[in-house]
């Protein structure tokens, strides 16, 4: 049985030594480090006997531009919507899709995906790569009246730790096998091998090694004294339509081959930039390097000659100068007496004057940098905007913005395959009735339980919708609303109901507060109508001629003048026996 286990972990050993060959050969490793470097403004090789008085200034242009360009990429809100075209019932699956929307929007916050986004897209604009890897976490529990054990998780991958069976072919799903690596304390290790059901024996096997250098970058080289760590290997593949995978330390397999019962790699990958024939893809630091060192290189002629200039060389003839001289500002040079001029013992080297145009070539290469990689002043927010509407700031960033829009394509289209991940975890592994936390078209929560296994034959289909976020954005809508609101075209329920949270925080209360005042305006209004109704009937009825009115008319006048002349009292009790009250 060892025998066997060895056996398979050495063929996983084999797989991740030959691509890691592949991608040193490639030299990956030692660009992604490079690149790296100068993100974090390590941008200066080792100082030398030579080099160690020459400035140094650091003008981190690719940190600016890459952290710009990360943000206008998320800078967009993200909802994935689910979909059964094929099926118009209210029933089943129609329901099953509205509720795999709202639980994508509940998992988005769960696993933190803005945070996983933001890791990868800074990765990928550095190195060429995002990945994004997802399984399944046991540890996981939740639920108060039905219990849930499991959920689903989120990690960023770097592309150092990635090994894809097919390096040429950019489709991750086409793959053979993928391997991913990470390092771990062996006791963490062994403690997983054993509740693997692993023997003692295989166990003891699982030794720390030295495999730092595989990791190329300057920090994970570099481990703690006395951390005892070693290299993890997790493979995927597939296998009849599904993907198994397993976990190799060394020699030892301490997870063996496991259905994960997924039709899909569990992994999503994003080319910042296209490479042809790889799946590794390229950052702007590849590019912008060369410009770095030639700003910094500028920066630093200049810094030099103002040292020199400020603080030139300084001659003397020792046969005349009794102390030594430190060159420091304002210090006394001692000489023996001297006959003749002074400036003969004692004078200063005057430097050559750098060229003019040494700052005008540091502008311009930050301009034409910041161009042609669409990060101007524009898109930066570094031009004066104090004159400009909401609307023609939008517009002029939008326009500043069209070169990243192709990596913002590719970023949406890998939110869509996260979505396709997602669903197959919950189609798969909610084989249980459990209850989720969602919330409504308002924004307002509520719960709901439902069985994911049930919607497994159910072919959904997932769209991205895309919405603003940004500041501008939310101008922009304040300024759409405030015509339509000036104009009278909306009340003030309406527009309040449709302005960002962000710009009114409290807008929640205050259109209650405007509603109950509508409420009481209304019953009031109402009270009013129904007393102005009640008193023109009181009128109407005071203006009405009495019955007995018309018998009187039918008397002769004599007779008339004759009644009207009778008390009062006995005109009641003749009206009365003539038209009794009833009537």
């Amino acid at each position: 049985m060892s025998d066997k286990i060895m056996e398979l972990a050495s063929v996983v050993q084999n797989q991740y030594k030959e691509i890691l060959s592949y991608k040193k050969q490639q030299g990956f490793h030692e660009k992604w480090a490079e690149y790296e470097r100068f993100l974090s403004g390590d941008q200066w090789p080792p100082v030398t006997e030579k080099t160690k008085n020459l400035p140094r200034p650091v003008f981190n242009i690719i940190n600016r531009i890459e952290k710009f360009k990360v943000s206008s990429v998320m800078n967009e809100n993200i909802k994935m919507v689910f979909t059964a075209e094929d099926l118009d019932t209210e029933e089943g699956p129609y329901e099953g899709a509205e509720r795999f929307s709202r639980l994508s929007d509940a998992t988005w916050e769960n696993i933190k995906q803005d945070k996983l986004n933001e890791e990868a897209l800074e990765i990928a604009a550095n190195t060429g790569t995002g990945i994004w890897h997802y399984y399944w976490d046991n540890s996981k529990t939740g639920g108060n009246v039905m219990k849930y054990k499991g959920e689903i998780a989120g990690e960023i991958i770097d592309p150092v730790n990635f090994f894809p069976g097919n390096p040429q072919n950019n489709d991750v799903q086409k793959q053979p096998y993928i391997i991913i690596t990470h390092r771990d304390l062996v006791s963490n290790v062994r403690q997983e091998a054993e509740s693997n059901g692993l023997s003692k024996e295989l166990v003891a096997l699982i030794l720390p090694d030295s495999d730092t250098q595989d990791q190329a970058y300057d920090m994970a080289k570099q481990e703690v004294k006395g951390s005892d760590k070693c290299t993890v290997l997790t493979k995927y593949w597939k296998e009849n339509g599904s993907i198994f995978f397993m976990k190799v330390v060394g020699n030892v397999v301490i997870k063996p081959k496991t259905n994960t019962r997924l039709k899909l790699y569990p992994l999503v990958i994003m080319q910042w930039e296209r490479r042809r024939k790889s799946i590794f893809g390229i950052g702007d630091t590849e590019g912008l390097i060369p410009n770095q060192k030639g700003i910094n290189f500028l920066m630093a002629m200049q810094l030099l000659s103002v040292q020199l200039t400020g603080w030139p060389k300084l001659v003397l003839d020792r046969s005349f100068v009794q102390n030594t001289p430190t060159n420091e500002p304002g210090e006394i040079i001692s000489v023996n007496g001297v006959n003749g001029r002074i400036d003969s013992v004692v004078q200063y080297l005057n430097p050559g004057n750098i060229s003019p145009v040494a700052q005008t070539l540091v502008e311009s290469f930050m301009q034409f940098t910041k161009e042609l990689t669409g990060a101007n002043e524009n898109a930066l927010g570094e031009q004066s905007t104090a004159q400009m509407n909401a609307t023609a700031i939008m517009l002029l960033q939008k326009a500043s913005g069209i070169p990243i829009e192709a990596v913002k394509r590719r970023f949406y289209q890998a939110m869509e395959d996260v979505g396709r991940i997602w669903l197959e975890f919950w189609t798969t592994y909610y084989n249980m009735e459990r209850t989720v936390a969602l919330r409504d078209d308002e924004g307002e929560s509520y719960t709901d339980s439902f069985v994911g296994t049930d919607y497994a034959d159910v072919d959904m289909k997932l769209k991205i919708d895309i919405g603003p976020s940004s500041s501008y954005s939310e101008s922009l809508m304040m300024t759409s609303l405030d015509k339509l609101f000036d104009t009278q075209q909306i009340s003030l329920e309406q527009y309040l109901r449709y302005a960002p949270k962000n710009v009114i925080p409290f807008k929640d209360r205050l259109l209650k507060e405007v509603q109950e005042q509508q409420e009481q305006q209304q019953m009031l209004m109402q009270q009013q109508q129904e007393e102005q109704m009640m008193m023109q009937q009181q009128q109407e009825a005071e203006n009405a001629p009495h019955p007995f009115d018309q018998e009187l008319s039918k008397l002769p006048k004599h007779q008339q003048k004759n009644f009207e002349k009778l008390p009062p009292e006995l005109q009641d009790q003749i009206m009365q026996q003539v038209v009794p009250p009833q009537q």
